[in-house]
């Protein structure tokens, strides 16, 4: 077994690579607009040197007052390239300190977020562009030549990106607001979505053949997987293999070691030996993308790590920011509503797959959402931040009536998984408000036994009000109920 596949492209295929990423997230625009400066240049290039008559006034006037010989044109077009930049390359610097100083507070993305914003790689390739223009239209500077409107262009643009530098630096300040982080990767998490409801359209939930996997497909490379060509897949599976049904063990986002299985396969006959056999796993492996970095316009479930991590390192007593807790709270109990509208019941949906589609996606980012609430709500009794236990409880108590029905079982199972941390916290107002809503919830949907537990752990820590204990003896004992 050759243990070094993947690693033995050339040292130029890494490059390549790394440069399409990087024109992916970031340089596209910034090399549009700068070639868009290079090209201006030219053309006032041209402008000058054919000086239509139309605009022989225009150039007097400026050839009078303010670009009288070649050398007062050097000057100026010196001064602002060279104060493009410095300012360019100062600003720069404190904005990566402003940006690593958020990114510790909450999540490393913050950077991935800013550099993908496409105003923001205008603002940068704006800048850097007008320095280019400046420095081209300056090297035509010679005795006889003189680009009047090509420095009154550099000119006003500067004039034009001072300001620009005071929009940059606002919108830099105020994309850094926990607020704004919030809603930037709610937005991702929901578009995420959208693109995941397609893959799981045209996929099962669960296999129909019961026959053992004949084909176990293994991955070549490492990586987390980003994209699924479910198409291509299913494609050829029908062509080479009529009937066979392939089962998919990963999922977007999941993270692939070398030789991890990706999918198994069944009714693949001489799977082991035929040439078939061998195309349909190539076609499988460069049908599932891996790459180095998680993709969250593309992975809704990381943009749910991402909240749910901000919000745990937020509550616990290591940042104790309540403020931005409950920010992430709520960016995922919004989330939480609006997939609980798109999630439908598993047997409708099995009714609008095609019979002849062959592949299995296991698809939990719903559960995942889910396991970011009890995170929450373990790391509250650490810090004592009842506020979000309650908005926790809260949660629940609110949305589990429009829960679809395959959830609400694990919802409630994480009910009874969190009630033990309730014991740390003190019964306010507010938590005992929180308490009654669920209770009444589940009450009302006939969850008696959940409802029952939640109560008798209520009545618990209601013994606590008006008596002085730790948190150890703040929750009274079974006997004593």
């Amino acid at each position: 077994m050759d243990h070094s596949a993947g690693h033995d492209r050339p040292w130029f295929s890494g490059i390549s690579e790394a440069m399409a990423e990087a024109f992916s997230e970031f340089l596209t625009i910034p090399t549009c607009i700068i070639i868009g400066f290079l090209a201006l240049s030219i053309g006032s290039y041209l402008l000058d040197r054919a000086a239509p008559q139309w605009l022989a006034v225009l150039r007097n006037l400026l050839l009078a007052h303010v670009f009288a010989d070649p050398q007062a044109t050097n000057s100026l077009l010196s001064i602002i390239a060279a104060g493009l930049i410095t300012v360019t390359s100062i600003t720069i610097s404190l904005l990566l300190l402003a940006l690593q100083q958020s990114a510790a507070n909450f999540t490393a993305q913050i950077l991935d977020q800013y550099m993908r914003r496409r105003i923001n790689q205008a603002y940068f390739g704006f800048f850097v562009g007008l320095a280019l223009y400046s420095l081209v239209t300056l090297a035509t500077i010679n005795k006889p030549f003189n680009p009047v409107f090509g420095a009154a262009l550099a000119f006003l643009l500067t004039v034009a990106a001072l300001y620009l530098l005071i929009v940059l630096l606002y919108t830099t300040i105020n994309q850094m607001r926990p607020a704004q982080i919030m809603e930037a990767i709610h937005d991702h998490v929901l578009a995420a979505r959208e693109c995941q409801l397609d893959l799981i359209g045209k996929t099962r939930r669960a296999p129909i053949s019961n026959s053992p996997p004949s084909l176990q497909i293994k991955a070549q490379e490492e990586g987390f997987v980003t994209k699924i060509d479910v198409d291509r897949i299913s494609g050829t599976a029908q062509r080479l293999f009529p009937g066979a049904e392939v089962t998919l063990v990963v999922s977007i986002g999941s993270y692939v070691a070398f030789q991890d299985v990706i999918a198994t396969a069944t009714e693949v006959a001489g799977a082991h030996t035929g040439d078939d056999a061998a195309g349909f796993i190539k076609t499988v492996q460069a049908a599932v993308t891996l790459e180095r970095q998680r993709d969250i316009t593309a992975d809704a479930a990381y943009g749910i790590e991402q909240l749910a991590m901000i919000g745990w390192t937020s509550i616990s007593s290591a940042k104790s920011n309540l403020a931005a807790g409950l920010l992430a709270l709520h960016a995922l109990r919004d989330i939480l509503a609006r997939w609980s509208l798109e999630n439908q019941p598993e047997e409708k949906k099995e009714e609008q797959i095609s019979p002849v589609l062959a592949v299995v996606y296991s698809d939990d980012t719903f559960g995942q959402l889910l396991d970011a609430f009890e995170s929450l709500a373990v790391i509250s009794s650490e810090s004592m931040q009842y506020q979000v236990f309650a908005e926790v409880l809260r949660t629940f108590a609110i949305m589990y009536p429009r829960l679809p029905g395959q959830h609400r079982p694990r919802v409630e199972d994480l009910l009874l998984r969190i009630l033990p941390a309730l014991g740390d916290h003190v019964l306010t107002r507010d938590l005992d408000s929180a308490l009654d809503a669920l209770l009444r919830t589940m009450t009302s949907c006939s969850r008696l036994k959940t409802a029952a537990l939640v109560e008798k752990a209520h009545r618990q820590l209601q013994q606590s009000v008006g008596k002085l204990g730790s948190r150890s003896t703040r929750v009274a004992s079974d006997d004593a109920g």
